[in-house]
């Protein structure tokens, strides 16, 4: 007896690779479904974030180079303020409009002292407070220094020539040697004229300073783009940096914010213009400062996505695992069919998604299964017994079938006979209803022809009907225009005797006028100025009288041209009435000749009728005498056939039993190969 298979697991996936598997491809499918919205969120919140660093970062930039720039110039503004405080001082205006002369009567003690207290008020470590005549020659100073002549600086000039406060650039200071800014304030008289100024350095040092405190990174430019002082380093006397390239200093506004690439770094500069030294605060940052917040929450969301996607592997995994093991389940339920065992799932018919469906479906196929092919062992059973039975009959129906083949073989000799007899009769028949079917094909051609003449008749009798009838209408048109032209002519005679009444009239009116002029001449003066009016109705007379004889002439004329037209018109009626004659003697002819038409046509259709009669008779006779044939063939063929079938009959028989004995062992071989299928004990 076979070894019988041993039974795979239900967690077996016989024969899938794991690439191919759709557990893999449900974990991917849900793995990209969470993956692409997230990375798309990832890159979105990336650049809205990095945008909006960016752009916070900037405006801090500039709010903080704002703030820079008001304490910078707090700086200054308390520097003027205490300058100018000095110099529209009485004292100090008549300490300097006397200096040198007799007049002053201000020790140069007290002077000094007012400028040394400028440096207490200010107290950002510089005592340099220097007082300067007109000519440029310092006359005073509060650090001890060598008083010298500053008229060449520029400093010095715009102060004394536009008579404002005024800064000077980054300069290195004659007596100290150290980078100072100068900031110089006018002196005026009582009239009202410059007379000196005083100054006060700032040591540019002190701004380092200033701006290391403020600021991490930025600088301070002057009016001519040299830096004065810088957050992160000290600029010693030496050192000189020419910014003059960059906006705040090519620029009219006030502030602005420009990019500069700096050791290969790029970097952002918000400045503002510091209006009374003209200076420029820079403060500055390089982008990769600005953007490292960006980086930061874009970091913090990428980690948040890997975690996402993390979380969506695992639900993926779980979700493809409760998708996949009913599937594998009945996987091995139809592996088992396979091998010829009906074993049902247990589990998973409890659910009530499409799988728990498919789970029960497959349990009920199995069933099924089971059930048929229980039945076909017990058939197969009933097969075997039944084929014996039918062996045993077939061979007696055999032998009573060969003597019955025999008595239908005489009977289907005679018939074939009898139905060659029949069959030369029917050709015989045949050629006289070819002969009758060619008179009847003539008759038909000569009937068409007649027709066509018929109606070739027909046409042209309707054709000089139509032309009878224009003639008609024409002579009535050409009466309308005789009676048209008479009655111009009638009108013309008119005209004419109402023109003589015309020249009637101007006669008489001409007589008139005569009759009236002799008056006028009996009556001397006084019908002067009727005799002018006769003369004028005499002239009217005539006039008219004119023109009468000229209508008459027209008339005339339009009277001999009304008579020519009526003669022209009655000849034309007259010939049209000829012609009207002979369309009417040429459609009498042609009525006739229709009718011998007619005549003709009924003649062919009599022939033609008995023609057709002829041949339908014929025809009879011809099909009965091919149905005899047909029916004599049919007994014959019949007769034929019936011994052929016995005589199959005959083999069917003996096949039948030869197929009995095959279906016995068919029965036995069912047997075997139903044993494939297993009990549920087995």
């Amino acid at each position: 007896m076979a070894k019988k298979p041993k039974p795979k697991s239900a967690n077996t996936q016989s024969g899938i690779n794991p690439k191919d598997s759709v557990k893999t491809k449900l974990i991917v499918i849900m793995a990209l479904l969470v993956a692409v919205p997230l990375i798309v969120a990832i890159f979105i919140s990336y650049l809205s974030s990095s945008n909006k660093a960016k752009k916070d970062a900037l405006e801090l930039l500039e709010t903080t180079s704002e703030y820079v720039e008001k304490e910078y110039e707090q700086i200054i503004r308390e520097n003027v303020d205490s300058l100018q405080m000095f110099a529209t001082s009485p004292s100090t205006m008549d300490y300097m409009e006397y200096y040198g002369t007799d007049g002053s009567n201000i020790p140069d003690a007290v002077i000094q002292a007012h400028m040394a207290q400028i440096n207490t008020i200010i107290n950002d470590g510089n005592d340099s407070v220097v007082l300067t005549l007109a000519s440029g020659q310092q006359i005073l100073r509060t650090d001890g220094g060598d008083c010298v002549n500053i008229a060449d600086r520029e400093f010095f000039q715009r102060a004394t020539s536009t008579g404002k406060p005024a800064v000077s650039g980054v300069i290195v200071s004659k007596s100290s040697g150290a980078r100072v800014a100068i900031i110089a304030v006018p002196i005026f008289s009582e009239s009202g004229e410059v007379i000196g100024e005083c100054q006060r350095s700032i040591d540019l040092s002190v701004l380092h300073e200033f701006l290391a405190a403020n600021i991490s990174d930025g600088y301070i430019v002057d009016q001519n783009g040299i830096m004065a002082a810088h957050a992160q380093f000290d600029i010693g006397p030496d050192e000189e940096y020419d910014m003059s390239g960059i906006e705040s200093v090519t620029s009219s506004e006030s502030s602005g914010m420009f990019e500069q690439a700096f050791s290969g770094a790029n970097t952002y500069n918000a400045w503002v213009k510091e209006p009374i030294t003209g200076y420029s605060v820079i403060v500055a940052e390089q982008e990769s400062a600005i953007t490292a917040e960006a980086n930061k929450a874009a970091i913090t969301v990428v980690i948040i996505g890997i975690i996402l996607l993390v979380v969506a592997v695992i639900i993926s995994l779980f979700m493809a695992t409760s998708f996949t093991n009913p599937i594998l389940a009945v996987t091995n339920t139809i592996t088992e069919l396979a091998d010829g065992r009906f074993k049902k799932i247990n589990g998973y018919t409890g659910r009530k998604d499409e799988f728990g469906e498919i789970v029960r479906s497959t349990n009920s196929v199995i069933d099924k299964l089971d059930n048929i092919v229980t039945a076909i062992k017990q058939s197969a059973t009933t097969v075997t017994t039944s084929s014996e039975d039918l062996a045993d009959m077939a061979n007696q129906i055999a032998a009573t079938t060969d003597t019955v083949a025999n008595a239908v073989q005489e009977i289907a000799t005679g018939a074939v006979q009898q139905a060659e007899e029949i069959q030369q009769a029917a050709e015989n028949v045949g050629k006289i209803t070819d002969a009758v079917t060619g008179v009847q094909s003539s008759t038909e051609n000569m009937e068409s022809l007649a027709g066509k003449m018929k109606d070739a008749s027909q046409t042209s009798s309707k054709s000089l009907l139509n032309l009878q009838d224009s003639s008609s209408d024409m002579t009535a048109k050409i009466e309308e225009i005789a009676r048209t032209i008479s009655a111009t002519k009638d009108a013309v005679t008119s005209i004419n005797e109402s023109v003589e009444g015309i020249s009637g009239i101007a006669s008489q009116t001409n007589l008139l006028s005569l009759n009236a002029s002799i008056e006028a001449a009996r009556a001397g003066e006084a019908g002067k100025g009727f005799a002018v009016v006769a003369e004028e109705i005499r002239k009217l007379a005539d006039d008219s009288d004119s023109m009468a004889q000229d209508i008459r002439t027209q008339m005339d004329i339009l009277l001999k041209q009304s008579e020519a037209a009526v003669a022209a018109a009655n000849l034309v009626k007259q010939g049209n009435l000829e012609q009207q004659e002979a369309i009417g003697g040429t459609l009498e002819s042609v009525n006739g000749m229709l009718d011998d038409i007619n005549g003709t046509v009924d003649g062919v259709k009599e022939i033609a009728g008995g023609a057709e009669t002829c041949v339908s008779s014929n025809d009879i006779v011809s099909d009965a005498m091919s149905s005899l044939s047909a029916i004599s063939e049919e007994n014959a063929a019949s007769s034929e056939t019936t011994g052929a079938s016995v005589q199959e009959l005959s083999a069917t028989v003996s096949s039948l039993a030869n197929s009995a004995d095959d279906l016995k062992e068919i029965a036995v071989k069912l047997n075997e190969e139903i044993s494939f299928f297993k009990d549920d004990t087995e």
